[in-house]
């Protein structure tokens, strides 16, 4: 739910806002022309071209399966042929309609690009800079665009993303801590197997939104990587990164008892760690690979302010090398622009600001807890 204007305008660098938005936010959306386009419509559209290509398969091997001999050879072809018709159906149906999905990329690119300019200016007065695809293009999508029979439009759809891209060492940093792989997914395998298969995972997530700036002397990179969920909302994670407060050798994982375990692809071996609190122990777990480190970073003090950390049961974070990275699950912050129907409105604008009202919030609240903001201080004397 959207704070409202004045809660808002009470937030640290929040002053202001407002009229910045009306004055500067919102005559740019209006000048844009987006052309709304009816969501339902859309999807209509393309799950018709699938369902096509799925009922086209159907008809095509059953013929093919009845024509064939039920002989071994025969059942041999039949199995043979079936990934094959399977998916060329797909690919046919999308060959042939590939005009009026061509037409929904360019359009949605056009959306894309004029919501990354007005995230941009909205930010501008907070000190922050707007990263449209942390990370560049998806993994999937650069694997269609470097295709020989990709259309032009579509490598030019990457090339966008790539360029619209940057935050690199952050996005990095959050995929190697395992934080970027769905929470229903456990992997099993040798150590090889499981990197492997972490790079792809983060790789081939959807990362959208990267804001970088500096609060009360921390710098800070954050983003939202999106988990897909069958038959079920998708989950938008809120990743923020910061210095940690010095460098680290091992690893520490800190997890809410509700929510599972980032998962460590290096084979390192974790151990419990009992840091004594009975209020700490209720609301999370606490593991590392160097018990002596981990004690170092949760002292005494950084326990008492973590306590009330704990996010609705489903806050992650892990230490590493150079970086604490922290993983909050919610619903799709920042979405001032449908970049599918092209809808906005005065609801969407605020309820974007209140998402970064809070989440800023969640900066300046973590900076405190790990007392970062102590070191920058002291850093800069």
């Amino acid at each position: 739910m959207a704070l409202g204007w004045d809660d808002i305008e009470q937030a640290e660098g929040f002053a202001g806002l407002r009229a910045h938005a009306d004055a500067e936010v919102v005559p740019l959306l209006n000048d844009a022309d987006m052309r709304p386009m009816d969501g339902k419509k859309l999807k209509g559209r393309i799950s018709g071209v699938l369902t096509g290509g799925f009922i086209f398969f159907v008809i095509s091997f059953l013929i093919i399966q009845g024509l064939l001999p039920n002989t071994w050879w025969g059942e041999t072809l039949v199995f043979i042929l079936f990934p094959v018709l399977f998916f060329g159906s797909f690919i046919g149906a999308l060959f042939l309609f590939r005009r009026t999905l061509v037409n929904v990329l360019l359009d949605a690119k056009r959306r894309f690009l004029i919501r990354g300019k007005a995230l941009a200016v909205l930010c501008a007065p907070l000190g922050l800079s707007y990263v449209p695809t942390p990370g560049g293009s998806p993994g999937a999508l650069k694997w269609l665009a470097q295709q020989s029979w990709a259309p032009a439009e579509l490598r030019n759809l990457a090339t966008t993303f790539d360029e619209a891209g940057g935050m690199d060492e952050a996005v990095a940093a959050a995929r190697e801590t395992g934080l970027m792989i769905e929470s229903n997914v456990y992997v099993v395998g040798s150590k090889e197997q499981k990197e492997r298969y972490q790079e792809l995972a983060a790789r081939q997530a959807t990362i959208e939104d990267g804001f970088h700036g500096v609060r009360r002397g921390v710098a800070f990179d954050m983003f939202e990587w999106v988990e897909r969920v069958e038959d079920a909302p998708d989950i938008h994670h809120l990743v923020i990164v910061l210095d940690a407060p010095f460098d680290l050798h091992g690893v520490t994982q800190l997890r809410a008892r509700k929510t599972s375990w980032p998962q460590e692809a290096s084979g390192v071996r974790f151990a419990d760690v009992d840091l004594g609190p009975k209020a700490f122990d209720a609301a999370y777990r606490l593991r590392a690979t160097d018990q002596v480190e981990a004690r170092a970073i949760f002292n005494p003090a950084v326990i008492e302010r973590v306590i009330g950390l704990a996010h609705d049961g489903k806050f992650r974070g892990v230490a590493k090398r150079r970086r604490l990275v922290f993983d909050f699950p919610g619903v799709n912050r920042f979405n001032l622009v449908d970049v599918v129907s092209g809808a906005w409105s005065e609801e969407t604008l605020r309820q974007t600001i209140s998402d970064l009202t809070e989440a800023l919030t969640l900066v300046d609240t973590l900076a405190h807890a790990f007392m970062l903001a102590r070191k920058s201080d002291t850093g800069g004397e």
